[in-house]
């Protein structure tokens, strides 16, 4: 069964982004008369402060986790902007394939293997858009020299806030990047109509659980690596228990230590292998085999006895556009009996082909691209 997005306000909205894209990011002569009087403009980043960019802004460096800023440039129709980004983004395939863009950029490194500020400085930038992912101080500490270096360059950053680094994780602080880009190149309009396209498919997952009771809540591990899990402190647990409504078995923080022994103790009714350490073909745990963890091991685990493992594609895990499709996934494995009328696999294509506009081939593709396998995977 199709899910039915068919109502009027979200026809409207789909249409417009796709319009917006068609477009090109595009804009009338008069509109663009009207923008270059305006010299610069102002933004609050989620750092609470107060940044001027200077217009028009036509060369950006992206440096980022999630993946909103770039493909929220790919779906305004300005990604061609794009003249650097960090080393992370200028080696993911998936990311390349949904803006293209990146491929073109220059790789200026990363606050973890080191920002090359000579190579940044001579793209000469308009803006930089920062991601702070700042589980500690010294994480936070060390994006601020960074951002600090960068503005004595005469450069402005806009610093975003991983989802996960808020005192209570949500999806509104990662649609706030969507939010943010389109008040930095004046695409305010279109950044509520992509945020309203994706909340619509989350709010489907939402509806559809929101009426079990605490008792019969279903409880589910979100295994992130081979050695560790995504504890109460992550978006993704806020995902499983204020959308998906179920349990997560984790304890608190983001990443989580885990070993065999504790996850036969946990013994969880379903189980989300995150795409952190690339692609797990469920069809590998089911078989008993070696792939990070020695899953013939584990074959007494309650969600794989009863087949309730779901692997996320490398994006769709994140809290970011393709979250809308990872979720869906999650929700079926965890609740199945209440996803049993929805095709999942033709659900995904419609996203990309109604989200981003590409041909079925296209969407195809896309979504083979999100089964990405890292060079260590989960072997390590």
């Amino acid at each position: 069964m199709a899910v039915n997005y068919s109502n009027r306000v979200s026809l409207m909205l789909l249409a417009i982004v796709l319009f917006a894209l068609a477009l090109g990011g595009e804009r009338s002569q008069a509109e663009e008369n009207t923008a270059s009087k305006k010299m610069s403009v102002k933004v609050i980043d989620q750092w609470d402060r107060t940044v001027e960019v200077a217009k028009p802004v036509e060369r950006v460096v992206v440096m980022e986790w999630e993946g909103l800023i770039s493909k929220s440039m790919r779906l305004f129709g300005i990604d061609e902007r794009i003249v650097g980004v960090d080393d992370y983004a200028a080696k993911q395939t998936f990311r390349r394939h949904l803006v293209p863009a990146i491929g073109k950029a220059t790789d200026i490194g990363s606050a973890w293997s080191g920002i090359n500020y000579e190579q940044l400085a001579a793209l000469n930038p308009d803006v930089v858009f920062l991601e702070s992912w700042q589980d500690t101080e010294e994480n936070r500490a060390m994006h601020a020299t960074e951002v600090q270096r960068i503005e004595d360059l005469g450069i402005p950053v806009v610093v975003l806030v991983s989802p996960s680094n808020f005192p209570k994780p949500n999806l509104d602080n990662a649609w706030e990047h969507i939010r943010i880009v389109g008040d930095v190149f004046g695409y305010k309009e279109e950044a509520k109509v992509l945020v309203s396209a994706i909340e619509e498919r989350v709010q489907l997952v939402r509806e559809r659980t929101k009426d079990i009771p605490p008792k019969e809540r279903a409880n589910a591990i979100l295994f992130a690596t081979a050695k560790y899990v995504m504890g109460v402190n992550s978006v993704q647990s806020y995902m499983l228990s204020e959308i998906i409504n179920a349990n997560n078995l984790a304890g608190r923080g983001t990443f989580i230590p885990i070993s065999e022994e504790q996850l036969l103790k946990l013994d969880p009714d379903a189980l989300i292998v995150l795409g952190h350490d690339g692609w797990l073909d469920p069809k590998l745990i089911y078989a008993g085999e070696q792939a990070g963890l020695n899953w013939g091991n584990l074959k007494d685990l309650r969600a794989i006895s009863e087949r309730r493992v779901v692997s996320l594609g490398y994006e769709e895990w994140r809290a970011t556009i393709e979250n809308a499709v990872g979720l869906l996934k999650m929700a079926a494995a965890v609740y199945p009996e209440r996803f049993q009328d929805i095709d999942i696999d033709k659900e995904e294509l419609r996203f990309y082909q109604e989200v981003y506009g590409m041909s079925l081939k296209e969407a195809k593709e896309a979504r083979q691209r999100q089964l990405w396998i890292s060079e260590k995977g989960f072997d390590e």
